[in-house]
């Protein structure tokens, strides 16, 4: 451990039982030949329709090299969605633990191409609105449309509110909710001409809650579905639809790495011992569950079964809510 994450330690308390069970009560989730949504779409053949509902359809996924984002890339290509994934693909200052690498996206990009579609990986920042247009008007141009906008590109932190720096609570800001706004201002005015359009956006159960240890993570997500609920108003006259998920304790690497299960379990630093107790955390006999669970939401959201569907809050938290007020 390096002296940054030592003096986060220290500041954190003596009392680390205390700590341990509110940041696992806490703890994050991520934690996707017709163009457009038509009537004449859904008056296909039912059979081909299950199989490649999303055909001819393009869906640009941020953050899409590895975790949620790869998972939905991946379902929306079974379903025959043609994929832009967008990750920035490199590691970001003041983030703690290893981000996507260049080469997770291009492995990536060659996993989506065997679903037998087609696949472009663009290396780019969600905190750079430039980037973000480009590349969603190099998709419209490869594929002839743009039909779904995933915004799933986040990074997480751990640690009390006023331990962290003024360069720490801008970059999760910058990447979970301007980021997010970015990549639904890019994908706006191509689904607006389109008349036709979905949005998701990848909140989280701290979306939902409070976090006393991961605050600024969870006021980004919080915003996020202030975001999807705004978006739904201003994009419902165009046939776009826009709504968020919030998932809890999914199998990813933004809880998978070292800085967070050193902070939370210093004395045994394994998935196994996290694992343990989110078993007890959910209310469904579940630990951490993995990526595909909340993609296939995301598909849901995406069909045409879910075409008045908007501005709503789609929660995947294995029966935890089933705790809170109506």
């Amino acid at each position: 451990m390096n002296d940054n994450e030592t003096k986060n330690e220290e500041s954190l308390g003596t009392d680390r039982r205390t700590f341990i069970a509110g940041a696992v009560a806490s703890a994050v989730g991520a934690g996707l030949a017709v163009n457009h949504f038509s009537e004449a779409h859904a008056q296909t053949n039912q059979e081909s329709q299950s199989l490649k509902e999303f055909a001819g359809r393009c869906a640009f996924v941020t953050g899409g090299a590895r975790g949620i984002g790869y998972k939905t890339a991946e379902v929306l290509a079974q379903a025959g969605a043609n994929i832009v994934l967008y990750d920035v693909a490199q590691q970001i200052k003041n983030v703690k633990y290893p981000l996507a690498t260049a080469e997770d996206l291009a492995k990536a990009k060659k996993q989506i191409e065997s679903q037998g579609v087609q696949c472009l990986a663009i290396q780019g920042d969600v905190r750079d609105s430039k980037r973000l247009k480009e590349a969603t008007q190099q998709a419209v141009s490869e594929f002839g449309s743009l039909d779904m906008m995933i915004a799933n590109a986040g990074i997480t932190q751990i640690g009390f509110l006023h331990t962290f720096t003024d360069e720490e609570i801008d970059v999760v800001l910058d990447i979970n909710l301007a980021g997010a706004i970015k990549s639904v201002q890019a994908a706006i005015p191509i689904m607006q001409k389109q008349n036709s359009g979905r949005i998701v956006l990848v909140s989280s159960i701290t979306g939902r809650a409070g976090s006393q240890y991961f605050p600024i993570y969870s006021a980004s997500k919080w915003g996020m579905i202030g975001l999807a609920k705004s978006t739904a108003l201003s994009v419902a006259s165009n046939n776009v639809t826009c709504n968020v998920v919030c998932p809890s304790l999914v199998n990813t690497k933004l809880l998978d790495n070292d800085y967070v299960l050193g902070t939370i379990f210093p004395k045994n630093p394994t998935m196994a011992a996290f694992n343990e107790v989110a078993k007890q955390r959910h209310v469904l006999p579940v630990g951490f569950y993995e990526p595909i669970h909340v993609a296939n939401t995301i598909r849901f959201l995406c069909s045409d079964a879910a075409a008045y569907i908007s501005g709503d809050v789609f929660d995947i938290q294995a029966g935890i809510n089933a705790q809170s007020p109506a």
